[in-house]
């Protein structure tokens, strides 16, 4: 309309517009009725990206040697492996067990930002039980070792589960004994070469270099890497022993604690009867005992149970220090705090659905405002508490949500989201002042249409987890509300196969980082039952073994390496944007220099939530875009 403003994005520029100083446009003004001006000259500047390949990589990082000189010994990165029969998992050059940027058959050579957790894989062989040593000249880092399970995946044999590496390991002389060493540097190391040796009790030593880099990474993760599940643990020293295993790799395990079938009147709203510490059970019951415009709700066995999660105390001894919960769902949907259809009239709009009875909306926000005066109370500001609506219905299915609110499909759907979330505006926000600093709480949203949300949402500055497919096929229409709300999207699906290359979980949290995402979830982390220590499972990043007193043990895959591998990839990376002031699509040029991120998202069926795989990517430009980032910021 004349005298408004109007923006214009120019998009797909030609190739090399990049490199230049400004871009000659022509602009027209057209009316309705045909009518248009003359041609507008327009000069418009553009921000240069200087080359970042000239001067990023001093060599290729490539060992100088082929030859195994120290026998029996390979070493790889800990993103690769290798099955029972000695044959490589997914496309790694030949010679590659002893030829890699770890290993050049006579040492291992790796490079650390202070704080950084880094690792290496030994395939050993032998015949007899040894125990093994790192030692190195000035530094004595925390140094973790981890034997790997071979557990049947795709008619092969392929480590994948880890085990505590107790006094000794039997070596065979036919087989590989795979071995992951995690090594914590500590955040006040000082840049320089670290030499040592890795010493094998049988006389096998092989000599170490780690080169601490002139910088650090934060101890909090700005990229996350959220691990979903279903279902608390019994016992509350079980889900920290979880969390324990996540922080350790720069991740965070968030648990969903209701079910589908939450609606009717009187159903089970919550499961939150976890045993604490003290021995009771959480008394379920009175949490879920709230009536009709009650002002306060009971948070005492919540924030027992909790707590030290909550505000990061749990991780008071840890190598990053105490890390306040990045993400936590809380237990707030559309049947808590009061069931959704002893209120519900059977209108398809939410706006209308609760007109008879304010009571229902009342309700949750004030008890969302009872929250947030306990989490001010607590100090629990920097957690990151999630509002998340899990549940799937219809107004047919009386025992379920009136509208589907996960991955919504309908009008109506993101209309009564839109509905919830101003609930959810009006709770968090009544305890806020300017006096007292806010409770970090997002209205998360899970999508997978969002091509269907028909200007619902806008103008919310919502999470929105989006579905792999979705990010890959709609990704311009997520950045463009990204860029316009201010909302923040982080990616969901699934980690990849055992029997498939873990670099795809490498290459999909980059893909997510350089597309805009500031998080991937893996929809489905956790094994209860312990069969993915003997058969392959893709969603058994964490895995419950019941040890030899029967009380469970909690496992982890090689897999969450990768994810940390990763995240801490993409930590040196937000370091570089922020020193060079980069634009999204000036960060996304870079990183594209270096590694193809051409995505095929796999699908089981048309709900699943898809597992993008990466065939291009290979592990030799993992390490030449990890060595390049270090260099530059080194400068």
């Amino acid at each position: 309309m004349q005298g408004e403003q109007q923006t214009i994005l120019i998009r797909d520029l030609p190739e090399g517009s990049l490199g230049r100083d400004h871009l000659d446009v022509k602009v027209i003004a057209r009316s309705c009725t045909g009518q248009h001006s003359e041609a507008e000259a327009v000069r418009i500047p553009l921000r240069r990206m200087s080359s970042p390949i000239g001067g990023a990589i001093n060599d290729t990082g490539e060992p100088a040697k082929a030859d195994a000189s120290i026998s029996r010994v390979s070493v790889i990165p800990v993103a690769d492996k290798y099955d029972i029969e000695g044959q490589p998992v997914g496309d790694l050059p030949e010679g590659y067990r002893h030829r890699n940027s770890t290993f050049n058959g006579e040492r291992i050579r790796l490079s650390a930002a202070a704080g950084e957790v880094i690792s290496f894989q030994m395939l050993l062989r032998g015949e007899r039980t040894v125990s093994l040593e790192l030692a190195l000249d000035s530094l004595q880092p925390r140094v973790d070792w981890f034997e790997a399970v071979y557990v049947s995946a795709h008619g092969r044999r392929i480590p994948d589960p880890l085990l505590p590496v107790g006094d000794s390991i039997t070596l065979t002389p036919d087989q590989d004994s795979t071995i992951v060493a995690d090594i914590y540097v500590p955040f006040d190391a000082k840049p320089g070469m670290q030499r040592g040796t890795v010493q094998v009790s049988d006389g096998r030593v092989i000599p170490i270099e780690i080169e601490i880099l002139p910088f650090a990474i934060p101890r909090a993760a700005s990229f996350f890497c959220e691990m979903n599940g279903y279902g608390l643990p019994d016992s509350v020293e079980q889900y920290e022993a979880l969390q324990q295993i996540a922080y350790d790799h720069r991740v965070h395990v968030n648990i969903l604690h209701y079910s589908h079938h939450t609606a009717a009147p009187g159903a089970h709203k919550t499961n939150l009867d976890m045993r604490m510490r003290s021995g009771r059970r959480m008394d379920n019951r009175r949490y879920d005992d709230i009536e009709p415009r009650a002002k306060h709700a009971y948070w005492d066995d919540f924030a027992t149970a909790f707590g030290p999660y909550l505000d990061g105390s749990l991780f008071e001894n840890g190598h990053r220090g105490p890390i306040p919960a990045p993400g936590f769902y809380l237990s707030f949907h559309e049947s808590w705090p009061l069931n959704c259809r002893a209120y519900y009239n059977g209108d398809a709009d939410a706006y209308r659905a609760f007109e008879a009875t304010p009571e229902y909306a009342d309700t949750y926000v004030n008890v969302l405002s009872d929250f947030v005066e306990l989490a001010q109370s607590r100090g629990w500001n920097d957690t990151g508490f999630q509002i998340y609506f899990n549940n799937k219905g219809s107004r047919e299915e009386l025992t379920k949500a009136p509208w589907i609110l996960d991955e919504p499909a309908s009008y109506w759907d993101y209309r009564a989201l839109r509905y919830y979330g101003g609930l959810t505006d009006v709770g968090r926000e009544r305890e806020s002042s300017q006096w007292t600093p806010g409770v970090k709480i997002d209205f998360r949203i899970d999508i997978s249409r969002p091509e269907f949300c028909r200007g619902q949402l806008d103008g919310r500055d919502d999470l929105w987890v989006v579905s792999a497919s979705a990010f890959e096929k709609y990704r311009r229409l997520l950045t463009d509300r990204a860029d316009r709300d201010g909302l923040r999207v982080w990616v969901y699906g699934s980690a990849n196969h055992v029997h498939q290359s873990n670099r795809d979980i490498q290459a999909w949290s980059l893909d997510a980082w350089s597309g805009g995402a500031t998080g991937v979830v893996p929809w489905q982390t956790i094994n209860k039952d312990g069969q993915a220590l003997v058969e392959a499972d893709q969603f058994g990043l964490f895995i419950f073994d019941q040890g030899d007193q029967g009380i469970p043990e909690i496992r982890h895959s090689m897999r969450l390496k990768a994810f940390r591998d990763a995240q801490q990839l993409i930590e040196y990376l937000n370091l570089l944007q922020a020193r060079k002031g980069w634009t999204r699509t000036q960060r996304s040029a870079f990183v594209q220099q270096f590694v193809g991120l051409a995505a095929t998202v796999v699908q089981t069926h048309e709900a699943d939530a898809g597992t993008s795989q990466y065939p291009g990517v290979k592990a030799t430009e993992w390490d030449r875009l990890r060595q390049a980032t270090a260099n530059l910021l080194r400068e």
